[in-house]
């Protein structure tokens, strides 16, 4: 099983993408890679040609699903999104404060405000450019009534609203 870092959602796409063309260029080598895999398990040879041959996109999405630990391509689309959503590369450089732990960016976010938002397993602050740049800066009361904390919203309902909105956004990129 592979293990999962900080990944754009793009980018496992792009990773299944890439193994279907392998599986239709070169089925015999890349095959063999996953004669263990669930997909291709208790198949004789002629079953798993044929179905190696006749794969599809969405089937590769659930072997690379798989290969992460996750049961379906959904729950893994799903998990990666929630983590990396708020996450901009271009954005790093408006980040006021980056903590490895909730506890400590709690205290500074309570002592000097700004949005304390979360990245995989880190915890950042930041101000109001960087909320710019992820397009959530329309919903000022929504961040309000919230605390401008994401880890822990005050209001469970504003908190749904930006959730929502943060999935669309990334989901542009």
């Amino acid at each position: 099983m592979k293990e999962l870092h900080p990944v754009r959602l793009s980018q496992l796409k792009v990773e299944a993408k890439l193994l279907h063309k392998n599986f239709k260029s070169d089925f015999d080598s890349t095959v063999n890679m996953y004669l263990n895999h669930p997909y291709f398990k208790n198949l004789s040879y002629t079953q798993t040609e044929e179905k190696g041959k006749n794969i599809r996109l969405k089937d590769v999405y659930h072997i690379i699903a798989t290969e992460y630990g996750f049961s379906r391509w959904e729950d893994l689309k799903r998990y990666v999104v929630k983590n990396d959503m708020l996450f901009r590369r271009n954005g790093v450089g408006l980040i006021h404060k980056w903590f490895k732990n909730y506890t400590e960016a709690s205290k500074y976010h309570i002592k000097y405000g700004g949005y304390l938002l979360q990245f995989w397993a880190d915890f950042v602050i930041c101000g109001i450019e960087y909320i710019q740049l992820i397009e959530l800066h329309h919903y000022a009361e929504e961040w309000e009534a919230i605390g401008y904390n994401w880890i822990e919203p005050t209001d469970k309902q504003a908190f749904q609203k930006l959730y929502q909105k943060a999935i669309l956004q990334y989901n542009i990129l």
